[in-house]
């Protein structure tokens, strides 16, 4: 049975009322107009119906959903007082390094808190480490700041532990006192946490790293420190919802019990109750993400359909996983793993009586993981900016080989491992090994990647609603050479080359925290470049303090390059050799293809850099070494090196100063130019210093941006890129004070995020700046 005859018979009831009850949720806690329309056509939708029990419903929803939104919208965020008695949630604790972060409830607003705090020494880093008992904690406590988008395009990690359901982050300062609580047996939920802590901390010690990393992620819904290659890997692929638990997962589990109680000869009535109980159980273990909660609800609603002949649609049990999921968690669908588990899953229902005209079941199993990969496109273009083509064949042959393969494998190993000592799990280890080097080979075929860029809202929903469609000319025609389906399909394949058809620039100072990073990109994607790629200087620490290897620019540049669309960057500047200018080149390299580098002859003289100049992922890259005698020209745009004239020492005198001229607009780009170098700047000949943007010298220092400079550049505006709270104090007040006496308008980083114009090929247009914050 279809989309169109389920929708059409009694079974389907739930689908329209509580998909209304949804939108309406959505629609008042995000505000956006698009959601609003869609509510409005359902409802349209509704009453062309013309059945009166789903009408009713709808309405009686639909005024819920307001009461359901104030009631969990009114709920008050109390500060942290200096009495405050945390309970924390055993299995969240993660340690990197000397970092321990968890999660805690507050004993006395029953409010669910963020928690972090820097490890003293090594001893209690070993106790929080093998610890899994529930801890209550008091001590002194201090409020974070959590940030929303300070990037175009960025990660918004304030609305995220919103829709969490998380009150609030908090530092840890100290500890005052610490004792293990004690769990009553009937707080089956706490009992839980503990068993899953108990069995993660049991993996850590028992089994090799990679061994460790797959057995707590696709066993216990856990990752801690997961090495980099085995995140990124399967990510780059379009592969990383099978290292995710899922319902494929909860499938595999919940078919595994029913055998085994079958085999005991245990009555169908006993295996019925136990199947309900071992899903609670595993949906808990395995640390309650969205997909696993779905998963489960619609597993137990399934099960409760066939036992008391409820006559319910597949339709009617996912709308009905979805409603009680909500009740609970009521942005579900804002979360990324929400909308990918409940989307698929609805997929999967209306695709599979098109499935099943098939016959040949091998040539069934293929076109289902074909139409299912391109019909979730649009969701992992608008999260991920970038799929691979090869996703389709490493889905199909990964599934199999993970499930009947590496599953098994990992959850026969960790049921031994309690009575085999660990040196019995090497092999296991070496297939691992095995497994992913064939997984990171495979990325590093790099002509199947395809980066798209940011999706705008209103696209996605117009894809996701020009799929329904098709699906359902599909069902109605019975076949897919159909000239609606083939004209919206293509339109549908063609959006990832869209970015070419943008006329517009643009010109972004990224925030990057304390550094630089400028990126320019020409209109219809014709050239790609960046100035600075940001860096933190590292300090030497002790093994047990060392974190994992995580970037600036991994939550900064590099999701902002993929939001634009960047699958390579035609020339990366270097303006000197500072960590903080250059020092996450490496990372990008990684990740974005890199034509060329250019930096000063100086900065070649610094043996770090030129370490990082030999890297692999830079093998094939063009270097050359600039001065003020280069010139680029590409499509009415010309970018001048001004400065330096001769090789110097790679250092803040030493800085690359380029004139970026877009149409009539001249922008100076000044590294981290000082005083010195400013007076050599403005005593050269035949040089015309007139700017109307500046990008500040050295994040705002004072041994910068000297009133005599200034005068000579006559800014309307200034740009410094400086971190927040940064601790050199960055921008001085000398500074700031140089720019107010010659009336010019200041945008920090530190205060407005990113900083951003446009421009237009076809007209003089130049946008005012554009600020996140």
């Amino acid at each position: 049975m279809g989309l169109i005859s389920t929708l059409k018979k009694s079974r389907g009831y739930y689908f329209f009322p509580i998909i209304a009850f949804v939108l309406s949720l959505l629609t008042l806690k995000e505000r956006q107009p698009v959601l609003l329309i869609v509510l409005i056509l359902l409802c349209i939708r509704i009453l062309c119906l013309k059945r009166k029990e789903i009408f009713i419903l709808t309405c009686c929803l639909l005024v819920s959903s307001l009461f359901f939104f104030h009631l969990f919208e009114s709920k008050e965020k109390n500060a942290v007082s200096e009495n405050t008695e945390l309970k924390v949630y055993p299995d969240t604790i993660k340690l990197d390094g000397d970092l321990l972060s968890f999660k805690a409830k507050d004993s006395s607003t029953r409010q669910t808190m963020l928690v972090k705090y820097r490890l003293q020494d090594e001893k209690e880093k070993a106790y929080f480490s093998s610890n899994w008992r529930t801890l209550v904690i008091q001590g002194e406590f201090e409020e974070q700041e959590v940030e929303g988008v300070r990037n175009l395009n960025g990660f918004d990690y304030a609305h995220y532990l919103e829709i969490t359901n998380i009150s609030k982050q908090i530092k840890l300062i100290h500890i005052q006192s610490m004792k293990q609580e004690k769990i009553p047996w009937y707080q089956l939920n706490w009992k839980l946490k503990e068993l899953r802590r108990a069995c993660i901390v049991h993996n850590q010690k028992q089994f090799g790293l990679l061994t460790q990393n797959y057995m707590n992620s696709l066993l216990f819904g856990f990752q801690d420190n997961t090495p980099e290659n085995y995140q990124q890997t399967w990510k780059k692929l379009g592969v990383a919802h099978l290292f995710s638990l899922s319902g494929m997962h909860i499938y595999f589990f919940l078919t595994l019990f029913d055998y085994i109680l079958l085999r005991l000869s245990i009555c169908r009535d006993k295996v019925f109750k136990l199947n309900l109980l071992f899903t609670f159980i595993l949906v808990s273990l395995t640390g309650m993400g969205p997909g696993m909660v779905r998963a489960g609800l619609q597993h137990v609603i399934k099960r409760l359909n066939q036992r008391f002949e409820w006559i319910l649609s597949p339709l009617d049990c996912w709308s009905l996983a979805l409603f009680i999921n909500c009740l609970f968690s009521p942005y579900v669908l804002l979360t990324v793993g929400g909308q990918l588990t409940y989307y698929l899953t609805f997929l999967i229902i209306v695709i599979l009586p098109i499935i099943e005209k098939i016959e040949n079941v091998f040539y069934q199993g293929i076109f289902f993981n074909m139409l299912l990969s391109t019909l979730s496109l649009p969701l992992i273009w608008y999260y991920f900016y970038e799929w691979n083509l090869l996703s389709f064949i490493v889905n199909l042959i990964l599934g199999p080989v993970l499930f009947i393969v590496i599953m098994p494998l990992l959850l026969l190993s960790f049921l031994t491992s309690f009575v085999l000592i660990n040196n019995h799990f090497i092999w296991l280890e070496k297939i691992l090994i095995l497994f992913q080097s064939i997984g990171n080979k495979t990325n590093e075929l790099t002509l199947f990647k395809q980066v798209v860029g940011k999706l705008p809202f209103w696209l996605l929903i117009m894809l996701i609603l020009s799929q329904i469609f098709i699906l359902i000319e599909w069902e109605k025609r019975n076949s897919w050479l159909n000239r609606k389906i083939i004209v919206l399909g293509s339109l549908t394949l063609l959006v990832p080359f869209s970015k070419y058809l943008n006329p517009f620039g643009t010109l972004a100072i990224v925030d990057i925290g304390q550094g630089d990073s400028i990126f320019l990109q020409l209109p219809f994607h014709q050239g790609n470049y960046l100035l600075d790629t940001g860096g933190v200087l590292g300090f030497e620490v002790e093994e047990w303090q060392k974190r994992s290897d995580k970037r600036s620019a991994d939550y900064t540049v590099i999701p902002y390059l993929k939001s634009m669309g960047v699958k390579e960057l035609d020339t990366v500047f270097i303006s000197h050799a500072h960590e903080d200018h250059f020092g996450d080149l490496d990372r990008i390299g990684e990740s974005i293809d890199v034509k060329s580098i250019c930096y000063g002859p100086g900065s070649y003289e610094q043996s770090n850099f030129r370490k990082c100049l030999a890297l692999s992922q830079f093998k094939r890259t063009r270097k050359k070494a600039i001065t003020n005698q280069d010139r680029w020209q590409k499509h009415g745009i010309n970018l001048n090196c001004l400065y330096p004239t001769e090789t110097g020492d790679g250092q803040n005198n030493d800085s690359l100063v380029m004139m970026l001229t877009i149409k009539e607009k001249r922008i100076l780009l000044t590294g981290d130019l000082e005083k010195e170098g400013e007076n050599d700047l403005m005593n050269q000949e035949d040089i015309n210093l007139k700017a109307d943007i500046l990008k500040a010298g050295h994040h705002g220092s004072n041994t910068s941006s000297q009133p005599d400079f200034l005068e000579k550049i006559s800014p309307k505006i200034a740009i410094i890129s400086c971190g927040k709270n940064n601790r050199y104090n960055h921008p001085s007040k000398e500074t700031l004070d140089n720019f107010g006496e010659i009336s010019t308008k200041v945008y920090r980083t530190d205060l407005n995020g990113m900083i951003y114009f446009k421009w237009s090929l076809f007209s003089n247009y130049f946008s005012e700046a554009f600020v996140m914050k």
